[in-house]
């Protein structure tokens, strides 16, 4: 029986048609779902810190609508449909992905901000500074794709020559072919000037997180040493280490997840990028394979970013799974868990905090008599204090919650 190479090449061809569908819609319901949300729920606006995670949604969306769904339809059907609208959507693609990368970073920084200095930046990020701080972004994407693409500045020599005369042929393919100075200036604000800052901002973050949860840590130790100063603490002060130990190891399981499936996403694709135009040594089939790997990223995105408790209660509204995330589920995971804490209400927590750095502790007295229950009630002050306030400033920073 002769092979059947032609049912072969369908089936195969069908297959990648489906999975790329499927990337496709997900990232659609994904992002959709995010921007429905924040527009229906009144108390989602009310955080700048969602501004980002909406303009990371917007940019996301605009990948599955402008980006994806041409290449998806050319990787079925083995060749360009689409004659000179190429031009136009490799602009797009260089727009919204590196609008993507760049409110990623923005995020990672409005983290590092709230998180190292939450009082100031309580008092500077306000709406108008957040909004700037977008539009730069978007400024900046739109820059540096549009301009120098319809300029054809992006081009390499040889096809440069071919635009110039208007022979640019689109009939099989749509490739960038970019020049070398193009592709490694784009390729450092895309990518990898971006990524540097939040590989800098979320090891900061976690330095951050560490310092507080031993800070915590032993003063828990010191309250349970006031309370049990007869007894033996070395199992105590075991549990207590292997405590800190498991929160340190989240908080940066929960960073190395943010990291690790942002530069596992695009990594591959911006290496082979500014390998192609020195070393015509990758294929086709290559790089495709990885620019859909950066495209994924967008589809992920929503997952890792909004998440949280109040997202994923205006996510269960409007889908109508009300049950699935009860109205009377307490959750309360702190930062130092979590990296972030995220509460059903924080009203309590924010209550109280000036009560617990207005209460005055007592002063000790020399002259007298030694008091157990007083020294273990102060203690207990301290830490509640110092729990409050941690709880207040620090959730206020971060909106990830990973299951």
């Amino acid at each position: 029986m002769p092979f059947n190479f032609t049912s072969t090449t369908d089936f195969v061809r069908a297959l990648l048609g489906f999975v790329l569908f499927l990337l496709i819609v997900s990232t659609l319901l994904g992002n959709t779902l995010v921007c429905a949300a924040v527009v229906k729920f009144r108390h989602l606006r009310s955080k700048v810190t969602n501004f980002f995670v909406i303009s990371l949604a917007v940019s996301d969306l605009f990948v599955a609508v402008l980006v994806m769904p041409w290449e998806a339809i050319s990787a079925v059907a083995g060749t360009w449909l689409f004659g000179r609208f190429c031009g136009i959507w490799i602009a797009f693609d260089i727009m919204c992905s590196t609008a993507s990368i760049l409110n990623l970073c923005i995020i990672s920084v409005d983290r590092y901000w709230a998180i190292a200095s939450p009082f100031r930046y309580e008092r500077k990020m306000t709406h108008r500074v957040a909004f700037m701080m977008i539009g730069v972004a978007w400024t900046l994407s739109i820059l540096i794709s549009f301009i120098p693409v319809q300029l054809n500045w992006h081009m390499a020599e040889e096809d440069e020559e071919g635009a110039a005369g208007n022979g640019t042929d689109y009939s099989d393919n749509c490739k960038a072919n970019l020049n070398r100075t193009y592709a490694i200036s784009s390729s450092l604000i895309s990518f990898y000037i971006p990524v540097i800052i939040m590989i800098a901002t979320y090891t900061r973050i976690f330095r951050i997180a560490q310092t507080q949860i031993r800070r915590i840590s032993s003063l828990e130790r010191a309250a349970e040493h006031a309370q049990n100063h007869h007894q033996s603490n070395d199992c105590s002060n075991e549990n207590s280490l292997k405590t800190t130990f498991k929160k340190e190891t989240k908080v940066l399981k929960t960073l190395s997840i943010i990291m690790g499936v942002f530069v596992f996403c695009w990594l591959p694709f911006f290496v082979l990028n500014c390998m192609v135009p020195f070393c015509q040594c990758v294929s086709d089939t290559t790089f495709t394979i990885f620019v859909w790997f950066g495209w994924a990223n967008s589809s992920l995105n929503p997952v890792i970013y909004a998440f949280n408790a109040d997202f994923r209660k205006a996510f269960s509204s409007i889908l109508g799974c009300n049950k699935i995330f009860p109205s009377t589920t307490v959750e309360a995971v702190n930062f130092s868990n979590e990296l972030v804490s995220y509460h059903h209400d924080t009203t309590l927590q924010k209550e109280a905090q000036p009560l617990a750095v207005q209460m005055p502790i007592p002063r000790e007295e020399p002259s007298l008599p030694f008091d157990k229950d007083s020294v273990t009630s102060n203690v207990s002050l301290v830490l509640q204090s110092t729990r409050n306030r941690f709880n207040s400033t620090y959730q206020k920073g971060n909106q990830t919650t990973f299951q």
